[in-house]
């Protein structure tokens, strides 16, 4: 398993105890596919929406509802999800979130669909999201999301505002397993992408492409621009040389004294 470009994702490294020699083994030949490359297209980030206040009770009143005291202002849900209408847990065997350490239970694991953690909270941080796949030989892969609270906003109707933090990205696998393979290839995504992000990926992906095209002819034309400055500054000093060169063998004027 690789990854493509993306730098928020990242292998990960299992520890493993040292062993003496007499303890070592062989390492396991797994078969692979090589030449095979597929990719996944994840979405993975969060949700968010206020209460519109501040969950605080004075002090008499916390023994009645103590979970109101908690000063949080906002719920919350962070999650990995496919991009295609496609059932991920196929390929997916989990997806663990690490959450700030004040949440109890801080680490979430998840075994099934959908992969996402609801909370509530006041606060922005971090979260790790790791993912793991069928094929326990394919290393799984950590993501790090900034988990939103107040921008960006987007309206969801009927008077509600919701902030969507969303980030597009692929899985790569290359060389996989045949069981890694089979996993990938045997669900199928429906042609028709339905309407469950916020963002529009594919138009903000055919602006990259314009924004890419364009930044392309923009350097060709400098680059070009540079080539005609280069020719001119050639000729001018083909030119100066050559003058230069004409004066020295020209005739020599005598000297009067």
């Amino acid at each position: 398993m690789s990854r493509k470009h993306h730098v928020r994702f990242t292998k990960t490294k299992s520890k493993s105890k040292s062993k003496s020699p007499m303890e070592e083994k062989p390492p396991k030949m797994t078969e692979r596919l090589h030449g095979q490359v597929t990719t996944k297209a994840i979405v993975y980030g969060n949700t968010a929406e206020a209460f519109g206040y501040k969950r605080y009770l004075f002090d008499f009143e916390a023994d009645l509802n103590p979970r109101e005291t908690d000063g949080h202002t906002h719920a919350w849900t962070v999650f990995v999800k496919p991009y295609e209408n496609e059932d991920m847990s196929v390929y997916v065997r989990k997806v663990q979130f690490k959450l700030h350490e004040s949440y109890e239970n801080a680490v979430r694991t998840i075994d099934h669909p959908p992969f996402e953690v609801t909370e509530t909270g006041w606060g922005e941080f971090e979260v790790q999201i790791r993912i793991y796949f069928v094929d326990q030989n394919e290393k799984p892969v950590t993501a790090f999301h900034y988990l939103r609270l107040f921008q960006p906003v987007f309206n969801a109707g009927a008077g509600r505002s919701v902030v969507a933090a969303e980030f597009y990205d692929e899985l790569v696998f290359k060389d996989p397993t045949p069981m890694m393979q089979r996993a990938l290839t045997s669900t199928s995504a429906k042609k028709e992408r339905s309407r469950r992000f916020y963002n529009d990926f594919e138009d903000k992906k055919q602006r990259i492409v314009e924004n890419v095209e364009q930044a392309k002819q923009e350097i060709g034309k400098e680059i070009e621009d540079l080539r005609d400055a280069l020719r001119d500054a050639y000729k001018l000093i083909v030119q100066h040389r050559d003058e230069i060169e004409g004066g020295d063998s020209g005739p020599v004027t005598p000297n009067p004294n």
